[in-house]
């Protein structure tokens, strides 16, 4: 139980001047408005990408509510700059660049550089293309609703089997800027929440303020997880992927707390992301089986290999990582 709690923490973490930077849109309509979900879904992931925004969002699970501050950019270059302040519990700062992100722990004056392979990121909810996405959930359009003083157009997105979870997305009527996200289960019950409170779509950003206020202070020391993470062929395998699952990225990578390496592949559906790890086993093998977190909509599953042992997580059914796990295999290099 303690190496797969070790292990989703891991997850969890990969799963949060004066000057002005130029933003590449503002708060106007981005072209014509869309006139059906494949549509909106492409608004929205392109909006997340290229907007300035900056706003205050809260995510509500079955643990409760926390909220964050958020400022987005894309600079001159067509860099994408991104600062996230955590406003509940442990004071933590993440500063993005592009797809490595830097993360401060001002408690322990440790930061840490990693890269976004895996979890949700509010409002860069869609990483895939929408019609790949289109082809395993049905997509259609609800009602328009007001949310932090924005209109904004439902999206709502139906499974198409039991392998993920529905998906209600608000996007603002003019610019796509996801402003809601709600996830439900089959039994229409919410497991996670996102919701701006507060937004700014204006174009411009202090240069000040995209940087950490932690950034060069002495005495902090720096785990560069990018480094200790390697793309490699791991010599591991699923044989049968949930449709739609395709894999993102595989790495070998060196955790704090394992005496070996541990082999990660990451699959999405272009929404939800699971993860798989590999390690070689130590002592006894963790029972086999799959369940639910409890404060998160994170499933697990383990299931011993050979002299390894294999965890599956991900924000997806039971029935996903469970199919996930029984097909995982070892395979010549």
């Amino acid at each position: 139980m303690k190496s797969w709690l070790n292990l989703l923490s891991v997850f969890n973490a990969l799963v949060a001047g004066s000057s002005l930077w130029a933003g590449v849109a503002g708060a106007q309509t981005i072209g014509s408005a869309p006139v059906d979900g494949r549509e909106w879904l492409e608004r929205i992931a392109k909006s997340a990408r290229e907007m300035p925004y900056t706003g205050v969002f809260i995510q509500q699970t079955a643990d409760g509510v926390s909220t964050s501050r958020i400022t987005h950019v894309v600079d001159r270059r067509g860099v994408e700059l991104e600062k996230l302040e955590m406003l509940d519990g442990p004071l933590t700062e993440i500063i993005r660049r592009n797809e490595e992100m830097y993360c401060y722990h001002p408690d322990a004056k440790t930061v840490r550089v990693d890269r976004r392979v895996s979890g949700r990121f509010f409002p860069s909810l869609i990483s895939g293309n929408p019609k790949a996405i289109s082809e395993n959930y049905n997509v259609k359009l609800g009602n328009v609703e007001r949310v932090a003083g924005f209109d904004c157009q439902w999206v709502i997105l139906e499974p198409k089997d039991a392998m993920r979870y529905m998906q209600k997305l608000c996007a603002e009527l003019g610019t796509g800027l996801l402003l809601r996200a709600r996830m439900y289960n089959d039994r229409n019950q919410m497991l996670e929440q996102f919701m701006f409170t507060q937004l700014d779509l204006r174009p411009g950003v202090a240069k000040q303020v995209l940087k950490s206020r932690f950034e060069q202070l002495p005495g902090w020391q720096t785990t560069d997880s990018v480094k200790m993470a390697k793309p490699a062929d791991t010599g591991w395998k699923v044989m049968q992927l949930p449709a739609g699952f395709k894999k993102v990225a595989e790495m070998v990578r060196t955790l704090v707390g394992r005496p070996m390496p541990v082999s990660q592949l990451v699959f999405s559906d272009g929404l939800l992301h699971v993860s798989v790890f590999v390690e070689p086993m130590q002592g006894n093998a963790q029972t086999s089986g799959a369940r639910m977190t409890d404060d998160s909509p994170i499933a697990f599953a383990m299931r011993p290999v050979a002299d390894h042992q294999v965890t599956v997580m991900g924000e997806v059914p039971l029935a996903a990582v469970q199919a996930i796990a029984d097909s995982v295999m070892q395979t010549g290099r």
